[in-house]
């Protein structure tokens, strides 16, 4: 079989930040689904990457570390992917954890407005149903569910906790160039995620000249015309290209229907661009 035969997901979340999948369920998923390659690209964590990785190796499936870095620019929230990092330094690590710690504040925050309109929700039940991973807005929509405010976790941020909802709080941890720095500094690739749901491409061209290297073309909520307009501005750019169904919860692998098909000799050109990038430093 050739490259473009095999198939890879290359933007998922576990239990380490706002998913529910623990690494077992993860590899068997992904096994399942007869992927290739997966990409662990949790939200201000690297905490699962080694034991997904320890267990994909004993069925065969590549894992590449990975992160999901939120950026802020000019009131818009971007999301970088960050991939082939080296998640063991030290420095990074602390970086990283820096992030987790706003996180937690965030969510004081948030809570704390939910109170101001009459919705009350407790801190620690948040933290309870995060866990050890990182905390987000799916935590917060959670809880809300749970009390009975919201019917369920969209209606929670259309109602409260989506961008300009009233409990709405922005992360102001980097910037998207710092972002790009930043893993570069642990030997990745950075990639602007989901590009057509921020529906700000107008900002891909300085980004590009800050160092950007890729485009997420596939994801489960581009339309496929979104995918053809995203892969040929990655090729006039001359801008690498990844994909992933951005999978949480049951829309794990694919989506679970199949829509997101990412070959896997995107892999194989992150993989090349590295080895020119390592090759030009020498």
């Amino acid at each position: 079989m050739t490259s473009n035969q095999y198939f890879v997901d290359l933007h998922i979340h576990t239990a380490a930040s706002d998913g529910i999948f623990t690494p077992e369920e993860l590899v068997k998923q992904a096994s399942l689904k007869g992927l290739k390659a997966i990409a662990i690209t949790d939200h201000d964590a690297w905490d699962a990457i080694e034991p997904i990785s320890n267990l994909a190796f004993k069925v065969g499936i590549e894992v590449i570390p990975g992160i999901e870095l939120s950026t802020t620019i000019e009131g818009a929230e971007i999301h970088i992917l960050g991939y082939f990092i080296d998640y063991t330094q030290s420095q990074f690590q602390e970086r990283v954890l820096h992030f987790k710690n706003a996180r937690i504040e965030r969510a004081h925050r948030m809570v704390e407005k939910l109170a101001e309109l009459g919705v009350r929700i407790e801190i620690t039940r948040v933290l309870g149903i995060a866990g050890s991973g990182s905390v987000g807005r799916p935590h917060v929509a959670r809880a809300l569910a749970e009390e009975g405010y919201v019917g369920g976790t969209d209606e929670a941020f259309t109602r409260y906790l989506g961008n300009g909802c009233p409990a709405y709080v922005p992360k102001n941890f980097l910037t998207p160039r710092e972002s790009f720095d930043l893993v570069h500094s642990v030997g990745g690739l950075a990639f602007f995620a989901h590009p057509g749901i921020e529906n700000r491409d107008e900002m891909i061209d300085q980004f590009a000249s800050q160092g950007l290297d890729g485009l997420e073309v596939w994801h489960s909520k581009h339309s496929n015309s979104q995918v053809k307009n995203y892969l040929e501005m990655a090729r006039q750019k001359n801008l690498l290209v990844c994909g992933g169904s951005d999978c949480h919860s049951d829309n794990l692998m694919n989506n679970g229907g199949g829509s997101v098909k990412v070959p896997y000799s995107v892999v194989e050109e992150m993989k090349q661009y590295l080895a020119n990038k390592k090759a030009r430093q020498v």
